[in-house]
């Protein structure tokens, strides 16, 4: 006899083997419990797991799915979900909102985790729950822990050598804004032509549920993407659209994010207490709705200066620009040059990207990232002042994936979020596999992903030193 079941992809990378992650589902009519181990340092793990009807007792109508992660056998981390067999809904939970899965840190450690609460698979999407957890030493320094390592031979070489982690819309985990939007009948109105016409007659709760699903792509705040090591920063800072109220806030489309000057202002302070790190932003207005949402170079450059001058960080962190990644590591520090700028905004200091992203990306099919990954080379590089390797696919875009998104009770249901693990399964080890030789290393190479996590700032460090070790 065939027992209904519910299935979940489980995910881990631990860098060293200081770290254990063990996931555990109920057996036997609930009366024992399964367990797998993953612990394989340095390497992309992946497991699945079935919770069925006969797994669970006969009173319960939900099976406890877990994980827990240690460090040199003392427990760090565990969260789990319960859930149903029948019909895949998730019960008592603490992986049930994706917002409030935020990386946790401790003294030598990072563990980054996520979870994805899947339907049917309609759209393409993955009818298996998602669960990933990736554990690192602590990334926050990593940079300065890379140049201790290896001396001149990194230090004294181009800024560029190094591949950098990125958070790809790095201001669209605040939902702050466009939660006060949503009282707001003429922002509602222009949902309609993103969302349809549906988004204006639901509920508000479950509007910005469909929001969150479908336009937020990270889920820690900028000084814990900073603590989990990510270096480069795609900000698209502009006005809301239809100028609905005031302020410049990352825009993803038409929905807001995170405020401008607060995300500046957060780099800045953060880089005043890490004295041997290197932070890129890039500010650009990719996939505006409209062009008015633009705000002008020198708008951006005195928010620049008023987060300079708000954070008692003038004159101890001086910006840097195209130019300055030529300089090493070593003279950037002396010049106190730890902000360094890659604008596409129409100024005087754009910097030109070299960028895998093409449309082939609106996706739930990790070969087409791959193949997009391979066609990059080092004349495409030779053209451009960087070199950009996406490694998201956009599975919102994909036909039919969007609906189960908006109609959805469950805030674990992020198109974007089903295919991130298994995206970084394969992904993660192509990097370390083939950007060093593919690659010129004399140009900066920038890893950009949703919901940046340590796992990719481990796999930047080593393939910085791989890197510097060519020239």
């Amino acid at each position: 006899m065939s027992w209904p079941g519910k299935g979940v992809d489980y995910y881990a990378y631990v860098e060293t083997n200081e770290f254990t992650t063990l996931f555990q589902q109920p057996t036997d009519w609930g009366d024992k419990t399964a367990s797998y181990q993953l612990d394989t340092p340095n390497t992309m793990q992946h497991g699945n797991l079935q919770i069925s009807e006969n797994d669970i007792s006969w009173h319960s109508h939900t099976g406890h799915y877990s994980w827990q992660l240690s460090k040199n056998q003392a427990p760090i981390a565990d969260k789990y979900a319960d859930i149903a067999p029948f019909t895949g809904n998730l019960g008592d939970t603490t992986l049930g909102n994706m917002l409030q899965t935020p990386s946790l840190f401790g003294q030598g450690w990072a563990v980054s985790y996520g979870f994805y609460d899947s339907g049917s698979g309609s759209g393409g999407l993955t009818n298996q729950d998602q669960s990933y957890v990736y554990a690192t030493g602590d990334m926050s320094g990593w940079m300065g822990d890379l140049a201790h390592s290896m001396g001149t031979a990194l230090t004294e070489q181009p800024f560029s050598t190094f591949a950098l982690p990125g958070a790809h819309d790095a201001g669209m985990f605040d939902p702050t804004l466009v939660t006060s939007l949503l009282n707001n009948a003429e922002f509602l109105a222009s949902l309609t032509g993103v969302f349809g016409s549906s988004i204006a007659l639901l509920a508000k709760p479950i509007a910005l549920r469909a929001i969150i699903n479908l336009a937020f792509t990270q889920k820690d705040n900028i000084t814990a993407q900073l603590n989990l090591g990510t270096r480069y920063f795609d900000f698209r800072p502009g006005y809301c659209y239809q100028n609905i109220t005031g302020g410049i806030y990352h825009q993803h489309n038409l929905i807001p994010g995170y405020s401008y000057q607060s995300f500046l202002e957060d780099i800045l302070s953060w880089l005043d207490h890490h004295p041997t790190e290197i932070v890129v932003i890039s500010p650009n207005f990719q996939g505006f709705a409209q062009d008015t949402m633009k705000p002008a170079p020198d708008v951006l450059d005195g928010m620049l200066n008023t987060a300079l001058a708000n954070t008692k960080t003038l004159g101890k962190i001086v910006p840097g620009y195209k130019g300055d990644l030529a300089s090493s590591y070593t003279t950037l520090l002396s010049q106190s040059k730890r902000l360094i700028l890659l604008p596409q905004t129409d100024s005087t200091e754009d910097a030109s990207k070299y960028d895998s992203y093409n449309d082939s990306y609106t996706t739930t099919d990790v070969n087409n990232i791959l193949a997009a990954l391979k066609g990059m080379n080092t004349d495409g590089q030779a053209s451009h002042d960087y070199t950009v390797l996406q490694l998201q696919g956009t599975a919102s875009g994909v036909d039919g994936a969007a609906t189960p998104a908006i109609v959805t009770l469950s805030d674990a249901s992020s198109p974007l979020m089903s295919t991130k693990p298994g995206f970084d399964f394969h992904t993660y080890p192509w990097l370390v596999a083939n950007v060093a030789s593919n690659l010129s290393a004399s140009g900066l190479v920038v890893f950009l992903n949703d919901f940046c996590d340590n796992a990719l700032a481990s796999m930047a460090k080593q393939i910085t030193q791989a890197r510097a070790s060519k020239l």
